[in-house]
């Protein structure tokens, strides 16, 4: 296809620029998204400084939290993925090779071959637009996408792959069951996620823990159906639960924080037979010492949550609904080009951040 695109790129840790790059050829398999939003992660930050567990190969472009419109699509992916030009869509992070024992199971997240958008390749090897911070991407074979409807808001649409992340935590992992108790620590976006995942499942009561300067998100919290809301730096917060489970505890706990205090607190906080969903990831190479006989005496259940797969289908129904005000979860938008001031409000703790999306 002639022309060109731009997409922001990550040249080495902590430096950003905007480059310019030929458009691909389509090909019978390919499809070519224009994205309208794309999300920052809240993995990008260690990526962009060089601290993630799964640093990317430099230089690379970032983004796989997008909503978008066919631009271009061949005709074996328009009959794969059921869309064409000019469809909305968004596209799942996690590509499947369909052929190793995980993807031939459903587990395509930890596919053999980890090919994940603004993660596993570098945009110097063709086609390059393998991250959403651009104005396009490229849709490669093996990769999953679902249809949005034009009256969703960007800002909620971009959104499907977090909100597929709550879905899992909760009833993928946690399998909470109909008016079960729900603790989730952490009232980021993730948290915010579990809280929609845990109300559409029935659960009762849902706890959100965070802390005092997590005002915003906690209202949030509240809007979204969370029943209470603690702040740990204000409350008990084992006490505060067991008085407001009459004593039984979680019948699940989701660990957001990724932190030390965090994890420890879940043990705790969840009954004899409970669940803990861990998709809270600490520092790379970071042990985090768990007192064990708290696991053993209680016969808790402790999930490891890497990410959402077929959970993004879900999702997209859920935010096609506008049943809940999803758009809110992402305060603060900025253009393309100012990529990298965005990262850093997201990176500066700023309470009233909770999400940073980018406009082309």
């Amino acid at each position: 296809m002639a022309g060109t695109t731009k997409s922001v790129v990550v040249v080495k840790p902590q430096q950003m620029e905007t480059w310019e790059f030929p458009l691909p050829d389509v090909g019978p398999r390919d499809l070519l998204l224009r994205v309208e939003m794309v999300g920052i992660c809240g993995s990008e930050p260690k990526k962009y400084i060089g601290t993630s567990v799964w640093n990317p190969p430099y230089p690379v472009i970032l983004g796989h939290e997008m909503v978008g419109f066919v631009q271009e699509i061949g005709e074996e992916a328009a009959r794969r993925y059921q869309v064409a030009l000019g469809d909305r869509i968004v596209v799942e992070p996690y590509l499947s090779c369909g052929w190793c024992e995980f993807c031939s199971t459903g587990h395509y997240q930890l596919c053999v071959n980890r090919r994940v958008y603004g993660t596993s390749d570098s945009c110097t090897t063709p086609p390059h637009l393998f991250g959403g911070y651009g104005r396009h991407l490229f849709v490669s074979w093996g990769s999953k996408v679902h249809k949005i409807r034009p009256d969703v808001a960007p800002e909620a649409a971009h959104l499907a792959s977090v909100i597929g992340n709550g879905i899992r935590w909760v009833r993928t992992k946690g399998q909470v069951q109909f008016l079960e108790s729900v603790v989730i620590l952490g009232p980021g976006a993730q948290g915010l996620a579990s809280v929609i995942s845990a109300v559409e499942s029935g659960a009762e009561p849902i706890v959100v823990v965070g802390l005092a300067k997590d005002h915003k998100r906690m209202a949030l919290a509240a809007e979204f159906g969370a029943h209470h809301t603690l702040v740990a730096d204000e409350v008990d917060v084992v006490k505060a639960v067991r008085d407001i489970t009459a004593g039984k505890m979680a019948s699940v706990v989701v660990e957001c924080t990724g932190t030390a205090p965090g994890m420890n607190l879940a043990l705790d906080l969840a009954r004899p037979l409970g669940r803990v969903s861990l998709p809270g990831l600490p520092h790379a190479g970071q042990q985090v010492p768990l007192l064990m006989e708290k696991v053993v005496l209680k016969e808790l259940t402790l999930k490891g949550a890497l990410g959402q797969v077929a959970e993004v289908a879900d999702a997209v129904t859920l935010i096609n609904s506008r049943r809940y005000p999803i758009e809110k979860i992402a305060t603060h938008v900025f253009p393309l080009e100012e990529a990298e001031k965005g990262m850093k409000l997201f990176m500066s703790g700023d309470p009233d951040c909770i999400r940073v999306a980018l406009r082309p």
